[in-house]
């Protein structure tokens, strides 16, 4: 059986991976976003 700790630790854990992870697409939005934008201001 998980202990309190073990459950709090997986917590912490899956949060930190979701934010990581939120990092992560937010940036590649941004690269996305900034090809179209180069895109449309080089015709």
């Amino acid at each position: 059986m998980t202990h309190p700790t073990d459950q709090t630790d997986l917590t912490q854990r899956r949060s930190a991976a979701r934010r990581t992870a939120l990092w992560f697409g937010l940036a590649a939005i941004a690269v996305y976003v900034g090809f179209i934008a180069l895109g449309v201001l080089n015709q």
